[in-house]
C-alpha cells in the first residue's frame, strides 16, 4: 500500500471540514487552499472527489462551501481512501514479482502470499478504525488555522 497525494490531501481537506463541524458557514475551497498550501483548483478537484463519493455536501453561491455528509466521529480514514483511490484498495501488498517476468513465477504456489495478504488487512483494519474525529481533537469553537510548517 503507497499513500498517493490525492488520498494525503483529499483528507487534510476532509480534516479542514471536521474543524469546522460545528460553524453556521460553509468552508469554502479557497479557505481550505489557503490553509494547505493547495491551489484552489486542486482542491477543488479533491472536494468533486469527495462529492461524487457523498462524503461532504456543496452548497452554491455567495454563502456557499462544503461540509461533512457525516460526524467526524463516524468517517473513517478507510472510507475517505477509498473515495479518493477506489482501485488502490483493492491491489494487494504484493502483486507481482518486479523482475523480468511479466507474473511473478511463484504466483501458483507463493508461500508468502498469506503474509501479504495478512500484513495488508491488518493496515486496512486499521484504518477502518481511525476517524476524522481522531485527527482532529480540536475544540468545536477552533477556527480554521494554518498548516504547520514542515
Amino acid at each position: 500500500m503507497k499513500l498517493s497525494p490525492v488520498e494525503e490531501y483529499g483528507l487534510r481537506c476532509l480534516m479542514q471540514l471536521a474543524r469546522q463541524v460545528h460553524s453556521a458557514q460553509p468552508t469554502t475551497i479557497r479557505q481550505i487552499a489557503e490553509y494547505e498550501g493547495l491551489s484552489t483548483a486542486y482542491v477543488g478537484k479533491l472536494m468533486f472527489l469527495l462529492q461524487k463519493a457523498h462524503l461532504v455536501q456543496a452548497t452554491r453561491g455567495v454563502q456557499g462551501g462544503y461540509v461533512l455528509v457525516k460526524k467526524p466521529s463516524e468517517l473513517t480514514v478507510a472510507e475517505v481512501f477509498k473515495a479518493l483511490d477506489p482501485q488502490d484498495q483493492t491491489e494487494a501488498i504484493c502483486e507481482k514479482f518486479t523482475g523480468s517476468e511479466d507474473a511473478c513465477v511463484h504466483l501458483s504456489a507463493c508461500v508468502l502470499q498469506r503474509v501479504f495478504n495478512g500484513l495488508s488487512e491488518h493496515i486496512n483494519g486499521y484504518l477502518r478504525g481511525v476517524t476524522l474525529q481522531d485527527l482532529v481533537p480540536a475544540p468545536p469553537s477552533a477556527a480554521l488555522s494554518p498548516a504547520p510548517l514542515s
